[in-house]
C-alpha cells in the first residue's frame, strides 16, 4: 500500500528499511554497470534473482525469491512475492533495501523508477535512496517508461489517450489516443519516440505508429486482417514487434524506415520458440519457451547478435521475466 512519509513527499511507497527478505545465496560482488550490456532474470520458480556477468563468467545469484524485476540506469529493483513491496539492489549480492510498498505497476526508464498506485489512482516517482516517492500524476490505466521518459494511458472508460510526462509533477501532455477505440493494444517508449499498436479498424487493418512531438503520429507498419501485432519492445537497441498471423508468430526488427521490418525469431502454433523480451543500452535479450518442458519457465536465456535470426544462449532455465534497460 502507499502511505505518507514526510512533508517533503506527498505520498510514498512506504519507508525504506534494510530488509533480509530478498536474500541471495553466497556469492562474491562484482561491479557491472547496469547501463552496460547485462540482463537480470528470475529463477525458474521465481526462487532467486540472478545477474548475467558476461559470456566468460556466467550468472551470479544476487537475491532471493521475487515476483518481478526491473533494471536500468536508475538501478535494479525487485518485488517481494508475498507482500508486493519493492526493493532496490545495493550492488552486493544479498544486499537489498525496501524502498516502497506494493503498486499496481512499476516501470523504469530514463534514469527513473515510477509506480502506479495500488488502486491505479495516481502515478508516483521514486526520488532516490532515503528520499521516498512523489506523486506526479493522477489516475491511469497503464504506465510505460523508456529512454524518452514516461507515458501513461487514460483510465479505462475514458479517452484512452496517451499522456507524456514533462518532468514536473502534474505536468503532462496529451499526445494522442487509440484512434476512436477504447484502448491501445500496446505502447512502448524508445529513444526520442513513443510507439503504439492501434486496434484493428473495421476493415481489419492494424497500424503501428511512432510519435516524436506534438500530436502527430507516423505509421511505421500497416498490416491486414491476417496479422495481429501483439506487443512492442523499444529502447536504445531498437524497436521490435511481435506479429501474429493466422499461420505463424514471429518477431520483427524495425529498420528505421516505415514498413521496413526484418524477422529475428519465430514461435510455433503451440507457443514454442524464442521470445525477445528486454533491451539494455547495447543488446536485446529473449527467452526460449518449450511448453513440452514447462509452461512457466524458459529453457534458456539468449542474446541477439544484431543480425538476421542469430542468437547466443547465455543461460537458463529461467522465469521468462527478464529485466534490462536504460
Amino acid at each position: 500500500m502507499f502511505g505518507k512519509r514526510s512533508a517533503l513527499v506527498t505520498a510514498a511507497f512506504v519507508a525504506a528499511v534494510t530488509s533480509p527478505v530478498l536474500t541471495a545465496a553466497s556469492a562474491s560482488a562484482k561491479d557491472i554497470p547496469w547501463q552496460d550490456q547485462t540482463v537480470f532474470a528470475l529463477g525458474p520458480t521465481d526462487n532467486y534473482v540472478a545477474e548475467w556477468m558476461g559470456l566468460s563468467e556466467g550468472w551470479t545469484v544476487i537475491g532471493g525469491p521475487a515476483s518481478e524485476i526491473y533494471a536500468g540506469s536508475a538501478g535494479v529493483f525487485a518485488t517481494n512475492p508475498t507482500t508486493g513491496d519493492i526493493f532496490e539492489y545495493n550492488g552486493t549480492p544479498g544486499s537489498w533495501t525496501e524502498i516502497g510498498g506494493p503498486g499496481a505497476q512499476f516501470a523504469e526508464g530514463g534514469g527513473h523508477l515510477y509506480g502506479l498506485g495500488p488502486a491505479s489512482n495516481y502515478v508516483a516517482e521514486w526520488n532516490g535512496p532515503g528520499l521516498g516517492w512523489s506523486i506526479i500524476g493522477g489516475a491511469a490505466e497503464d504506465i510505460y517508461a523508456g529512454p524518452d521518459g514516461l507515458v501513461d494511458t487514460e483510465p479505462s472508460g475514458t479517452s484512452g489517450d496517451i499522456r507524456h510526462y514533462n518532468g514536473t509533477p502534474n505536468s503532462w501532455t496529451d499526445i494522442g489516443g487509440p484512434e476512436g477505440y477504447a484502448s491501445l493494444n500496446d505502447v512502448a517508449v524508445g529513444v526520442g519516440a513513443v510507439y503504439r499498436i492501434n486496434p484493428a479498424n473495421a476493415a481489419g487493418v492494424t497500424v503501428v505508429d511512432e510519435w516524436t512531438s506534438g500530436t502527430t503520429w507516423t505509421p511505421i507498419l500497416t498490416v491486414g486482417s491476417t496479422h495481429l501485432p501483439g506487443s512492442l519492445i523499444a529502447g536504445d537497441d531498437g524497436v521490435y514487434l511481435d506479429d501474429v498471423t493466422t499461420t505463424s508468430d514471429f518477431y520483427l526488427k524495425y529498420s528505421g524506415t516505415p514498413n521496413s521490418w526484418s524477422q529475428i525469431s519465430d514461435i510455433d502454433y503451440d507457443g514454442n520458440g524464442l521470445y525477445p523480451m528486454v533491451e539494455s543500452t547495447t543488446g536485446l535479450y529473449g527467452a526460449t519457451m518449450n511448453n513440452a518442458v514447462s509452461t512457466t519457465a524458459s529453457t534458456d536465456v539468449e542474446l541477439y547478435s544484431g543480425s538476421g535470426s542469430t542468437w547466443t544462449v547465455i543461460g537458463g532455465p529461467a522465469n521468462p521475466n527478464l529485466a534490462a534497460g536504460a
